[in-house]
């Protein structure tokens, strides 16, 4: 009967549709996977009762007007430079000291999340995949790239990965179950190319690198191409981790939806393995998630926040341990519709992404440091500041990078700013 009346209800906007795929000659790709029905509830209200109205992001500062839109932030703090990969294929180098923002690396493909290879800062590791709407030669591989710091030279680390099926549920991998694959055992016949390498997180020794891969698909991309795989919902996210002295890639997480930032929490405990949990993003289930690696949960999961009022993208902590994230979009009611009925998806992902209606409104949340508790949220109507992909704290300010392409400048609020987060630490 609920289907009956659905029907009834969108049959015009079914005609319409169709009528417009034919016309524009768009059609669903053959290998855009569509998940099962998935009912996403409301906001919940711990979140709503912190939810700062002012607006504050709508005062951001905005310096260094030649950097374009970017996607990550890194900062050394002694030496007065941050980096940032930009939106137009460049990592850039952003000089405190003088004010200036330059063109530093260019990659073979878009850079996007990044880390400091160690505690010395004297490497950069990126994390490199295409954009969409952009055109690569066949050679600009996506992947794991190192860049040294005084040359300026890169290298790849990572661009193939294990030809693994697909589990079709979530599944962690404890670490003592962790398949470690020598890289230089992987050929034609057991490896794809990367997917899409979308961010990372290093270990405090520097010798174990984790990568998130939020779908895997020959034509992936981020921005414009990932639209598809929002809808889709499909359940073939992945997190991999490459141990430097070995020279190995490992699975870690499989099965998940879209896995975007992570955090790595440590045991402490003398003698264990380095990394005990760890903490990402399922962006497009609007959720946040802590996987255990070692311990007595370890290979198991639990949910630290769901039905989030938006689309969060990358983690980071603050010096309180707090967890702060952007809110890249806000969650649509019309999304809560299609992946509750996901017989809808193929005629949405028939349309060109220009008249599918997108949000302008963008937004960051703080979490306590077990990240089960909301601390703050605060979402701007987009007219100052656009599609924030991550807050990244940075002395007694949060810096606030804009994955927008015609974005330009470096936006940044005083943690000031938001004086309900003082004493919740």
């Amino acid at each position: 009967m609920k289907k009956t009346v659905l029907w009834i209800l969108l049959a015009p906007v079914a005609l319409i549709t169709g009528a417009l795929i034919i016309s524009y000659g768009a059609g669903l790709s053959s290998d855009i996977k569509i998940g099962g029905a998935y009912d996403l509830g409301p906001v919940p209200d711990e979140v709503i009762q912190v939810q700062d109205h002012s607006e504050p992001l709508a005062n951001a500062s905005v310096e260094m007007k030649e950097l374009p839109g970017h996607d990550d932030l890194v900062f050394d703090v002694k030496s007065k430079i941050g980096y940032a990969s930009g939106m137009d294929g460049w990592v850039w180098k952003l000089d405190f000291a003088s004010g200036e923002a330059k063109r530093w690396v260019e990659l073979p493909v878009n850079p996007a999340g990044m880390q400091f290879a160690n505690s010395d800062r004297d490497r950069l590791l990126v994390c490199a995949s295409r954009l969409g709407g952009e055109e690569y030669p066949p050679e600009a591989r996506v992947g794991l790239y190192e860049i040294e710091i005084d040359s300026g030279e890169y290298k790849p680390l990572v661009l193939d990965l294990p030809e693994l099926t697909d589990p079709g549920e979530p599944v962690v991998y404890a670490k003592d179950r962790q398949d470690a694959k020598p890289l230089s055992q992987l050929s034609g016949d057991n490896s794809r190319p990367f997917s899409l390498c979308n961010d990372l997180a290093v270990s405090s020794d520097g010798n174990r690198i984790y990568l998130t891969e939020p779908f895997r698909r020959e034509d992936a991309a981020m921005g414009s191409g990932a639209v598809p795989e929002a809808i889709g919902l499909y359940p073939h996210g992945k997190l991999w981790m490459y141990d430097r002295g070995q020279n190995t890639i490992s699975l870690v997480l499989d099965g998940f939806t879209f896995i975007d930032g992570i955090l790595l929490e440590e045991s402490g405990e003398p003698g264990a393995p380095a990394e005990s949990s760890v903490i990402f993003t399922e962006t497009t289930r609007f959720r946040m998630i802590r996987a255990f690696l070692t311990g007595e949960k370890a290979g198991q999961y639990e949910v630290l926040q769901d039905n989030l009022p938006g689309l969060a993208d990358g983690l980071e902590r603050d010096s309180e341990g707090r967890i702060w994230t952007g809110i890249i979009k806000k969650r649509s009611g019309l999304i809560n519709l299609v992946h509750a009925n996901p017989w809808l998806k193929p005629m949405l992902l028939g349309l060109p992404q220009a008249l599918l209606p997108v949000s302008k409104a963008t937004g960051i949340m703080v979490f306590d440091p077990t990240g089960r508790q909301t601390l703050y949220f605060s979402m701007h109507d987009g007219s100052h500041i656009m599609d924030i992909s991550v807050a990244v704290p940075m002395g007694d300010r949060i810096y606030l990078p804009t994955f927008k392409k015609s974005a330009r400048g470096l936006y940044s609020i005083p943690l000031a700013s938001f004086p309900t987060l003082e004493g919740n630490h």
